[in-house]
């Protein structure tokens, strides 16, 4: 279960951004709808434990996150909440495996050989394991992207703006398997977006005015 409760948000000089209450259901699929500077980015950032509003609650699986310590939030945030974004950060100097590793490191999990060759194997990537990110292609990258994003099983996976640049084909391509992956590893997936192309794909969607 996660929920925001009366959530408002103001950086220097500027008016505040409030937020309606947002509650969601484990395993749910929502859909953040937003037009550029409606609060889309603050409000994903306040929901990964990025950025501590100005006031408001935040709660993910009876966890308030911003009642821990940095330390404790960065470890929670790693073991509970998955980040894909628009473009892929992978270190280039490691192989795809070594990325997944890392992954499970950061996190302070021990390292899963099984876990990274299922997940890799799921999403039609695991002959590319050995693999450096120069060397894929950029449907092969998002796929990374996916894999490292729930590679710890995250209670919440977030896909940040994850078909803005990209043609309607691989748009949904991207889509299908975020949905597959979430059901997979029984994670709530929310999608933030402004590409209205996405819209029909969802059941649930969260409007930002």
């Amino acid at each position: 279960m996660i929920s925001i409760q009366s959530v408002v948000h103001q950086y220097n000089g500027s008016p505040p951004i409030s937020f309606k209450d947002w509650q969601i259901k484990d395993g749910e699929q929502w859909l953040l709808l937003g037009e550029s500077g409606s609060g889309k980015t603050t409000l994903l950032h306040v929901l990964t434990g990025i950025l501590k509003p100005t006031q408001g609650e935040v709660n993910i699986n009876n966890t308030s996150i911003y009642n821990l310590s940095s330390k404790k939030l960065d470890q929670f945030r790693g073991r509970n909440i998955g980040i894909i974004f628009q473009k892929p950060h992978l270190i280039k100097s490691l192989t795809i495996f070594e990325n997944l590793a890392l992954a499970q490191s950061f996190a302070k999990l021990p390292q899963n050989q099984e876990r990274i060759q299922e997940v890799l194997e799921s999403l039609a990537i695991a002959d590319k394991k050995k693999a450096y990110s120069n060397e894929l292609s950029q449907g092969q990258l998002q796929r990374v992207s996916i894999a490292r994003a729930v590679i710890n099983k995250p209670a919440l996976l977030i896909a940040d703006e994850p078909t803005s640049s990209l043609d309607d084909k691989n748009a949904t391509s991207v889509l299908n398997l975020l949905m597959q992956q979430s059901g997979l590893n029984q994670a709530t997936l929310i999608v933030a977006t402004h590409d209205k192309r996405v819209k029909d794909a969802f059941t649930t969607t969260y409007d930002l005015p």
